[in-house]
């Protein structure tokens, strides 16, 4: 039996893990499926369902092995988390299943890809920490009424699962990077562990006790030692990481080709030189570009030809690491760190050139950054005789309902666009649209993609199955 203060105790640190396996799964599978929406949805969906399983299970288990069954859950809760969430195990089992599912319809789309994670890394970790509260409430002290009891513990653990998501992913993974994250939330369940053995005397001590270390030594070398030799910064957005090519380098950000560089002309991928004849096409000394989406800062690392550049990004890592490891020098204007489209919100500068090049893995452009309400905004933030730079993955040809609408949404929301391929492949394809500033009304019934709806989502995913941009 547990003091009240013991169990309340094991039930915040539980509820904390809880959702800082949320916050970690959303966050390790975004280098495989995107961060979309439907992402988001389809692993809150898991965890809920997991969750109340666990609940349920938790209040049958019979009353001699309340003890036994809450020990045995946090230590195999601990091995998935270390194990099953470090990036060593998600990049097997996504590249796993990614070839075998190649070519089969339905089976090859990245979302069932996440759905089996989820069904079968992430949610037996949440079933046997969702245990908890109804294993706890039969081995603590309960002086009170039983319902006034659940309610205390439904509390305490619901608190721990709001002060997990704020640790989790404003402070762990802020300050000390995705694997440092993993392995203290696996110390929160170890320190369960000892909790629940203290008073507990069994003969299965020394043998949970030695598993535990184990899983932790385990889960210090595949969320810390490996991914520090794999990539050059782990953010709460990306895993980033430089290689060497032939003739230059490359900057892999979650695991999407972000950018290359020559080693000798310092330029860069095909569309990036289409993006830059757009800018310089006109004189541009003493104009002002600002740049979304900085990838390896490649637009100006040639030559500025007198501009001013500015680029703006979510991570604040990328500049260091392009600095060091990418360019081999100080980036070439200035640095914003804040998500693109709260900074065109707050920041109403006009400019002379805009350049999008917005991606969260391969071919995903974010949402919010890829409707009609934000191209709008764009426009908006043009001067008079101002131009967008816009590189959209899409297929050339069209055939497609993605790509006509995206194409559609572009040209409703600025004026005089025209567009420049890499490649005319049936596929996903950098095309780059040089648009001017809209200067007349807009029929919403055209077919277009707008914030109230998920559609570019859906529509991006189908689309993604038959190829990808880069």
């Amino acid at each position: 039996m547990f003091s009240t203060k013991r169990a309340y105790l094991i039930l915040l640190l539980e509820g904390l893990a809880s959702s800082g396996v949320q916050m970690v799964t959303i966050r390790q599978t975004v280098a495989f499926v995107g961060s979309s929406v439907l992402c988001t949805s389809i692993i809150i969906s898991c965890f809920l369902g997991a969750l109340a399983l666990g609940y349920f299970f938790g209040g049958k288990t019979a009353p001699e092995k309340f003890s036994r069954a809450l020990l045995f859950n946090l230590v195999g809760a601990i091995a998935l988390f270390g194990i099953g969430l470090s990036y060593p195990f998600v990049s097997m089992f996504f590249l796993s299943i990614a070839d075998i599912s190649f070519g089969l319809p339905i089976l090859g789309n990245p979302l069932v890809h996440l759905f089996a994670f989820c069904f079968l890394v992430m949610s037996p970790l949440v079933f046997l920490l969702g245990q908890t509260v109804p294993l706890l409430l039969n081995t603590a002290d309960q002086e009170t009424r039983k319902s006034e009891a659940a309610g205390s513990a439904t509390a305490i653990s619901t608190v721990g699962n709001v002060v997990g998501c704020l640790l989790t992913s404003l402070v762990l993974m802020y300050f000390l990077g995705v694997g440092y994250s993993i392995l203290v939330n696996c110390m929160i369940l170890s320190f369960c562990v000892l909790l629940v053995l203290r008073p507990e005397k069994t003969v299965l001590k020394p043998m949970l006790l030695s598993i535990t270390s184990l899983s932790l030594a385990v889960a210090f070398v595949a969320n810390v030692r490996m991914p520090n030799q794999l990539f050059a910064a782990t953010t709460p957005y990306s895993d980033i990481r430089v290689e060497a090519t032939d003739g230059g380098k490359r900057l892999v950000i979650n695991r999407s080709s972000a950018s290359f560089i020559d080693a000798e002309t310092r330029q860069g991928w095909p569309y990036i030189e289409m993006m830059k004849s757009a800018i310089f096409a006109d004189d541009v000394a003493g104009k002002d570009i600002l740049v979304l989406g900085a990838g390896g800062f490649t637009l100006s690392a040639e030559d500025t030809k007198g501009a001013n550049f500015t680029y703006l990004d979510i991570d604040p890592m990328l500049k260091s690491v392009a600095e060091g490891d990418f360019l081999g020098e100080p980036i070439k204007g200035d640095f914003v760190t804040q998500d693109a489209r709260a900074f065109l919100l707050t920041n109403e500068k006009r400019w002379d050139v805009i350049v999008v090049d917005l991606y969260t893995n391969a071919a995903t452009i974010p949402m919010h950054t890829a409707t009609f309400e934000f191209f709008s905004l764009v426009s908006e933030r043009l001067t008079e005789n101002g131009k967008a730079v816009l590189n959209i993955a899409a297929n050339p040809r069209l055939t497609d309902r993605y790509s006509q609408t995206m194409d559609n949404t572009v040209r409703l929301a600025f004026s005089r666009c025209v567009t420049d391929i890499t490649s005319y492949d049936d596929s996903l394809q950098n095309l780059v649209y040089l648009c001017g500033k809209r200067s007349s009304g807009v029929d919403r019934v055209a077919r277009a993609y707008f914030d109230d709806t998920t559609r570019v989502t859906v529509d991006g995913y189908l689309s993604a199955l038959h190829g990808s941009a880069r």
